[in-house]
Order: C-alpha cells, then sequence, then structure tokens
C-alpha cells in the first residue's frame, strides 16, 4: 500500500469508515498472523495476539503520522512485536500447543502431488526445527527478513537498530542457521 493510500485509508477510518477498516484489515490481517504464527505456533494464541496487535493499532490510529520512511506496516509490526514480547513475559515457561494445521494450507494452495507435498512439508519442519534451535534475535531477523519480507530498513526501524547492525545480525543469524542444519544433516 503506497503512502497516499495510507494517508486515504487512516483518515477515512478515523471518520468511521467501516468499508475503510475492512480494506485495512484484508491488507493486514495475513501479515500480522503470518508474523505471529512464526514465533509462537499455536493457533489459539496467534489468533488473541493478532486481535490484541490490531485493537493496539486501532487505538494508536489517531497518534499516526504517515512518513516517508517505513510507514504504517513498520508500525504495525512494531507494535505486534511488543504484544508477542508481553506474551512471552507473561507465559514464559507454559507451553503452548503445536498449530494443527500448517499456516500454508489455509492461505495457498495444496500442490497436487502428494509425494512433492510430502517433501515439502518435511523441508520445511526441518528447516523451521532448526531455526528453533537458534538464538531468538537471530530467528526474529530471518523471519522478518525472508518470511516478512521486511527490508533491512524497515527491520531496522522494526528492531530500533542501524541497518549496518541488522546486516551484520542477518549474516550472523544465517551462519547459525547454516551451522544448524548441518548439524542436524549430520545427525541423521
Amino acid at each position: 500500500m503506497n503512502k497516499d493510500r495510507e494517508k486515504k485509508i487512516l483518515s477515512e477510518i478515523l471518520n468511521g469508515d467501516e468499508v475503510a477498516f475492512d480494506e485495512f484489515y484484508e491488507e493486514y490481517f495475513p501479515k500480522v498472523y503470518k508474523y505471529a504464527y512464526k514465533r509462537v505456533k499455536s493457533r489459539e494464541v496467534v489468533e488473541d495476539l493478532t486481535s490484541e496487535t490490531f485493537i493496539k493499532v486501532l487505538k494508536g490510529l489517531p497518534h499516526f503520522e504517515v512518513r516517508e520512511y517505513g510507514g504504517l506496516d513498520v508500525w504495525i509490526y512494531k507494535i505486534e512485536r511488543n504484544v508477542i514480547r508481553d506474551w512471552f513475559r507473561r507465559n514464559i515457561g507454559k507451553e503452548t500447543l503445536p498449530f494443527e494445521e500448517e499456516w500454508e494450507n489455509k492461505f495457498f494452495p495444496i500442490l497436487n502431488d502428494p509425494y512433492v507435498t510430502m517433501e515439502v512439508s518435511e523441508i520445511r519442519d526441518f528447516i523451521n526445527n532448526a531455526l528453533d534451535e537458534i538464538p531468538a534475535q537471530y530467528k526474529e531477523i530471518i523471519n522478518l527478513r525472508f518470511f516478512g519480507r521486511r527490508s533491512l530498513k524497515e527491520i531496522a526501524m522494526i528492531l530500533g537498530k542501524t541497518e549496518d547492525n541488522v546486516k551484520v545480525l542477518q549474516f550472523r543469524a544465517l551462519n547459525a542457521l547454516r551451522n544448524r542444519l548441518k548439524e542436524k544433516l549430520d545427525e541423521k
């Protein structure tokens, strides 16, 4: 969504336009939900975190200003990141139930060939398991960059770091993931 469209939608939402809110929700819900899922992997918790994020976004909209850098989606990710962080603080040590259905199965077409589907699923699980075993800071960088498709500049804004720092963290994160994948392959 471009900056002019963001300004128009936000203005319409603040004036109580339900159609504008629906458009806003349709645009950002999948992104917010997917980011939360990558961090928590529990359907019920992800739904709660997504709702809480949208509530905080709506409460903060009157104070939000569209800027040339970052924009609305970066602001939403910052809010969501804080919501997820708060949830982890409140629930440290508590187990969450694994997601029964994969995110991709709900929102993307399923491949017709069952052997290909099984291989893709095994590879995805293998990578996700390795991701779960690297430091949280590295996992977050990888999720934002490759699953969230965020630019280095946007990630820097979300995390409150410099772009150079994000580049270094991304390099380290990819090395940590690569090493963990190698270790897991050697175990097999």
